[in-house]
């Protein structure tokens, strides 16, 4: 029973052999497009079947095998030679002559003393030469190179055979290599960032990234790729001295890139060896033209520390604090002028020129022009640290930091309370303003009152009476309370007694 993946296979190659005899060959693909643009690819020994291999044919049958074996014994044993080959197998045979051939699938029976009969190899993954007799097959993606009296003749993918004495295979190479040399001719896939610097007869060539290239000419020499994608390095230490002669030293890192590949390939790297061979160690090394780039860097930096004086800025930090105490005092007063500010702060240095970019881009121009006559330009140069080389100095300068850090740190706890007690004041008065205000109101609405009261008592008589009584009530209530003529609130009724009963009998009387 026939396994799937047999007949998958065998689908697959039946694909294969129709696309071929439709005119679609193996090499088709981008991968070879180089190599067919220059017509280099030669198909003309390229079978198109496991059939068309030039082999001898079978010609006996195993029972034939069998009765010329047994009949040799009696006779003469190496007289006769026998032999099976296995589909997808040849099997080398010389004849002792000089001559060459191939056996094919099937029973052979030789009756020759002086024919050779070698071991049966596959054809399917070696590669059989025999005397004059190759028989191959080029992988896809691969390029097998042959010399035919010297000259390189280019195999594409497929199962090829010849019988030419001259015509001598050597070996296949795989296209995914950037750089393939086929004799005399090299192969060169540049990718993208990247150029290629050739040498044609001693004249420089630059090949740029992005595409595939034939040298054509065994004096057509690949050297070097050539990153053209940025750079960054940081420098080594150096020590330079400032405008007022102080010693720093100063750590800093540079960011560059090629521009030029032709003018830095003339002028600055390293694209031959010293012995005059095309063997130049990394094929991506730019070690000597980095060197040139970091040394311009150094010389450029030290020119502008000679620039700074540094007695100037080494104090930064009081400077710093300096304009924060300005802009503290500035609000303190905008508080007490209603929110305005008066005057207008004259401007503060914040940094040192060392770390200035807009002075270290005078730097990177003095540094362009000299890089730009090897084609580099550097991007920026950044100042990771300067300090004096000096250790006592860097200690003078640690201590005055430091009391520049607490002179600042008193100053905020100053500023700090003044503007507490600012706060705690306009808290206060506010307060009291709220309070005032609303005794105020409360005065208003007790009058409102009242005067509604008395609008309303005055619309009636007994209501008059009665609020009278209720206020003379009032007026004489308490122990302390004194009538105008004298006597005690307690006493009031036996004062008006008489005068009730006097009122009360002239009452009945007149009844």
């Amino acid at each position: 029973m026939t396994s799937p993946m047999a007949v998958e296979m065998k689908r697959s190659m039946s694909r294969r052999d129709e696309a071929i005899e439709s005119g679609h060959a193996p090499e088709d693909t981008p991968a070879y497009q180089v190599l067919k643009q220059h017509g280099l690819l030669d198909n003309s020994y390229r079978l198109q079947h496991a059939k068309d291999i030039d082999a001898v044919p079978a010609n006996s049958s195993p029972w034939l095998n069998c009765l010329a074996r047994t009949l040799s014994c009696f006779c003469c044993p190496c007289m006769v030679k026998t032999f099976t080959v296995a589909e997808g197998y040849v099997t080398p045979v010389s004849d002792g002559r000089g001559n060459f051939d191939f056996h094919g699938v099937g029973n052979h029976l030789i009756c020759d003393p002086f024919y050779t009969i070698g071991e049966q190899q596959s054809y399917g993954v070696n590669t059989i030469v025999h005397g004059d007799r190759s028989l191959l097959v080029i992988e896809q993606g691969k390029i097998g190179l042959a010399l035919n009296k010297g000259q390189p003749i280019l195999l594409p993918p497929g199962l090829h055979q010849w019988k030419d004495p001259v015509l001598v295979y050597r070996k296949s190479f795989d296209l995914n290599n950037n750089v393939i040399r086929l004799g005399p001719l090299t192969l060169v896939t540049v990718d993208e960032g990247y150029c290629a610097v050739t040498e044609d007869n001693g004249r420089q060539v630059i090949l740029d990234g992005g595409d595939c290239y034939l040298l054509t000419h065994r004096n057509h020499k690949f050297q070097k790729y050539i990153s053209m994608k940025i750079q960054s390095h940081q420098m080594k230490r150096i020590e330079a001295t400032s405008a007022d002669n102080v010693l720093m030293a100063v750590q800093s890192t540079v960011i560059w890139r090629i521009t030029d590949a032709l003018t830095a390939a003339r002028n600055s790297a390293d694209t031959i060896s010293k012995n005059g061979d095309d063997k130049v160690g990394d094929l991506g090394d730019i070690t000597k033209l980095t060197n040139d780039v970091l040394k311009q860097a150094e010389a450029s930096l030290a020119a502008f520390i000679g620039a700074v004086n540094y007695s100037d800025t080494f104090n930064v930090a009081t400077v710093v604090s300096q304009t924060h105490a300005h802009e503290a005092s500035d609000t303190i007063d905008a508080h007490v002028v209603n929110g305005e500010k008066e005057g207008v702060m004259s401007e503060m240095p914040t940094a040192s020129p060392l770390f200035d970019p807009v002075k270290l881009h005078g730097c990177v121009k003095h540094a362009n022009k000299i890089t730009k006559t090897y084609g580099v330009s550097i991007i920026s140069i950044n100042v990771v640290s300067a300090v004096p080389a000096d250790t006592q100095l860097q200690s003078s300068l640690a201590q005055g930091a430091v009391a520049a850090a607490e002179a600042q740190k008193f100053e905020t706890v100053a500023q700090g309370k003044a503007r507490a007690a600012l706060v705690e004041a306009d808290g206060k008065a506010k307060s009291m303003q709220i309070i005032a205000q609303g005794a105020a109101t409360a005065e208003v609405t007790r009058a409102e009152g009242a005067r509604k009261a008395a609008d309303l008592i005055a619309s009636s008589e007994v209501a008059v009476k009665l609020a009278m009584l209720d206020k003379t009530g009032d007026a004489l209530g308490g122990t302390k309370s004194t009538i105008f003529f004298g006597a005690e609130a307690k006493n009031l009724d036996s004062m008006l007694a008489p005068a009730i009963v006097a009122a009360g009998t002239n009452g009945v009387t007149s009844v």
